[in-house]
This record gives C-alpha cells, sequence and structure tokens, in this order.
C-alpha cells in the first residue's frame, strides 16, 4: 500500500521547492513521529495535550498541519500500519513444507497483531464517525487477505473455488486483531497458548 503521510512538497516556477511547503511537510511528520512514539509507548490514542508536549509544536500549529482530529488519527494508523506491513511480506508464499509455511505464517501474524494494538483499537472506534478511517481498514483487510492466499496457495488450490474463498475468509478471521483481542484480553490467552490454538486451527482446516 502507498499512502505517504506527508504533504505534497511544491516545487515552485524556477525548480526550486518552496519552502513554507517543506516546513509544512516536516512538521507534520514530526507530529505523527512523536505521535508514533507515545504509541509505541502505550498511549493508544495520543492526545493534543501529549502531541503538544512531545513535538514541541502548538495545539495550533497541529490543527494547520491536519484537518481535524480524525485526520490526523489518520495518518498516525496509515504510517504505523506501512512500518509494520514488511512482517506480512517477509513470509514467502507458497515456499517450502505445509509446516514451515503455517510456522511462519502463525508467527508473522501474531507479531503484527501484538505491534498494531494501539492504532488498530483506535480505528475501530473511529471508523464507524471517520469514512476515511473506514476506508483505510477496508484496504487494509485486502492486504491482510492477500497475505493468506499467497501463503497457502497450495492448499487453496486443491478446493474448488468456493471452498477455498470460505477457508480464506475464515482464516482470514481467525488469525485478525479482533481474534487476538479476544483470546488474550477477554479470554486471558497467552501468546503461546494462541499460537498452539491457531496452529491446531489452521491444521485441522488445511488439512483435511
Amino acid at each position: 500500500m502507498t499512502g505517504n503521510n506527508a504533504v505534497r512538497t511544491e516545487v515552485r516556477a524556477d525548480g526550486r521547492i518552496d519552502g513554507r511547503t517543506a516546513r509544512r511537510d516536516r512538521n507534520r511528520d514530526e507530529v505523527v513521529a512523536a505521535a508514533l512514539e507515545l504509541v509505541d509507548e502505550g498511549v493508544i490514542d495520543p492526545s493534543i495535550e501529549q502531541l503538544t508536549e512531545r513535538s514541541g509544536l502548538s495545539a495550533r500549529s497541529i490543527f494547520r498541519y491536519f484537518e481535524g482530529l480524525d485526520d490526523l488519527r489518520r495518518a498516525v494508523i496509515r504510517s504505523h500500519f506501512e512500518r509494520l506491513q514488511p512482517l506480512l511480506d517477509s513470509v514467502e508464499g507458497g515456499d517450502g513444507s505445509f509446516e514451515t509455511r503455517l510456522k511462519k505464517f502463525i508467527d508473522a501474524r501474531i507479531k503484527f497483531n501484538e505491534a498494531i494494538a494501539g492504532p488498530a483499537r483506535t480505528a475501530r472506534m473511529r471508523s464507524h464517525f471517520a469514512p476515511v478511517i473506514a476506508e483505510d481498514i477496508q484496504q487494509y483487510r485486502q492486504i491482510l487477505d492477500s497475505a493468506v492466499r499467497r501463503q497457502f496457495a497450495p492448499e487453496f488450490k486443491t478446493r474448488s473455488k468456493a471452498e477455498a474463498e470460505d477457508l480464506i475468509a475464515l482464516i482470514d478471521t481467525l488469525v485478525s486483531f479482533d481474534s487476538w483481542e479476544l483470546l488474550t484480553r477477554d479470554h486471558g490467552r497467552s501468546r503461546t497458548q494462541v499460537r498452539r490454538a491457531w496452529t491446531l486451527a489452521l491444521e485441522s482446516l488445511l488439512t483435511r
């Protein structure tokens, strides 16, 4: 996915970069970086007060760079997802034994779900009120869906199209962030217990 969080830099007629635009880009990036630092420290939805303290910019300045809080949240969610996408892309789809592919897939998805927690909760919370965030969530789901298709392509090839699509949707739901939240927060399952449960479930679904 593309999705640069910075405002596009404007080039003047004489070929030089507009200084004001470049400064705006830089300050906008600093606000997003400050928000990501806070997210990494466990702050789910950084407040304007926290962002001003961390970035060194005033609230008035921050709102010059973003159309509102949801625009800022969207930039943070996008940037965080893009930082983590290599976790999904690093899994080589279709290569190796089923056991090897299964282990790599589950390990990558657990790491991804752990790392995306803060922005994912914010996105889920705000998606009902901010259509642009809902649109981004749909794009992210397509990326996660593609990772499932890529990793277990050999197994899907042995099924009918309808059955393969059912399996893809089921697996994507099973290892989703929502599932991770239910298992770890509501059911109190540990990382090891979730890995074991997901391994058994996917083995049953894909090798029966």
